[in-house]
C-alpha cells in the first residue's frame, strides 16, 4: 500500500511537470517544435504483472513522447506500438525502424531462487498497412541488442473509430519470440530448482514462443489539445512458456494490463 501510494504521488508531480511544461510550450505559441516535429506527451497510471508470467500486479506510472508533423492530426498509435520512426511510405502503407523497451525481473518474492533476467533492448523494423480507412495491420520483428539476443515479433490489426472527440480501437494481438526468447524468460535451470523453497523441478523451454491476445484502447479529445486516454491489454500465454514452473506453478497463463492518464498535444 506504501509503494502505492508512493507511485501515485510520483504519477502526481509529474503530472504538474507536464501541466506547467504544456502552459509554457502554449505560451509559446502554436510553433512549439523538436526537429520540426511537433509532440505529443502522455503520462498514465498503469496497472501490469510484475514480470511476464507473474500472477501478481503492481501499479505505477507510464508515458511516452509521440513526434507528428505540425499541422496534421496524431496517426492512430495504440499504446502497445514500439516507439519508431517512419521512414518510408504514407498513412496508407509506410514502414520504418522502432525500438522495444522489455522490464527484468528479480528473484524476490514469488520467484526466489530463480536466476534475475536483465532489462532489455530490442532494435527493428516495422510496416504498417491501412487496407481501409477504419481497419489498420502492423507488423513488427525485432532482435534484443541488450539484456537479451533473442527474435521476438508482434502482429497487430485494430479496426479504428475517428470521429469528433472520441478515438476508439479494437482488435487481436499475436506475440512472437525464437526459442532463445523462450529460453531466456521461462528456463529453470538445475541451481534455481535447487534454490528455490517452492518445490519447483528443472525445465528446459525448447519452442518458440507464441502468445495470441487483444487489445481496447479509448482517446476522448477533451479540448485540442488535452486528451484523457485508456487502454486493456489481454495476452495469453501458451506451449512452452505456459508450462514453464515460472507460470503453471508460480504465475499465471493470463496477463492483462491496464491504464488510465492524460496526453497533451504541445504544439504545431
Amino acid at each position: 500500500m506504501r509503494r502505492a501510494r508512493y507511485l501515485l504521488s510520483l504519477v502526481a508531480a509529474t503530472a504538474t511537470l507536464l501541466a506547467v511544461s504544456a502552459a509554457r510550450a502554449e505560451d509559446a505559441g502554436p510553433g512549439f517544435t523538436i526537429f520540426g516535429r511537433a509532440i505529443a506527451g502522455s503520462l498514465s497510471v498503469q496497472v501490469s504483472p510484475d514480470y511476464l508470467g507473474a500472477k501478481t500486479y503492481s501499479l505505477g506510472p507510464s508515458g511516452g513522447l509521440e513526434l507528428y508533423k505540425p499541422g496534421e492530426q496524431r496517426t492512430f498509435s495504440p499504446p502497445d506500438d514500439s516507439p519508431g520512426l517512419q521512414v518510408l511510405g504514407d498513412r496508407t502503407l509506410s514502414a520504418g525502424v522502432v525500438a522495444r523497451l522489455r522490464s527484468g525481473r528479480d528473484d524476490s518474492d514469488g520467484l526466489r531462487g530463480v536466476h534475475k533476467v536483465d532489462f532489455a533492448i530490442e532494435p527493428g523494423l516495422y510496416a504498417e498497412w491501412w487496407p481501409a480507412h477504419a481497419l489498420r495491420l502492423r507488423g513488427e520483428v525485432r532482435h534484443g541488442a541488450m539484456g537479451n539476443s533473442a527474435w521476438t515479433g508482434d502482429l497487430s490489426l485494430d479496426a479504428v473509430y475517428d470521429k469528433d472527440r472520441w478515438l476508439l480501437s479494437v482488435g487481436p494481438r499475436l506475440h512472437l519470440g525464437d526459442g532463445r526468447f523462450t529460453r531466456t524468460y521461462f528456463d529453470i535451470t538445475p541451481t534455481d530448482a535447487a534454490r528455490s523453497p517452492f518445490n519447483i523441478a528443472a525445465y528446459g523451454a525448447n519452442g518458440g514462443f507464441v502468445s495470441p491476445g487483444a487489445l481496447a484502447s479509448a482517446e476522448y479529445r477533451w479540448t485540442p489539445r488535452w486528451s484523457v486516454i485508456a487502454h486493456v491489454d489481454y495476452q495469453r500465454l501458451t506451449g512452452d512458456a505456459a508450462d514453464s514452473p515460472i507460470v503453471a506453478r508460480l504465475g499465471s497463463k493470463d496477463q492483462v494490463t491496464g491504464s488510465l492518464g492524460l496526453r497533451y498535444r504541445f504544439g504545431g
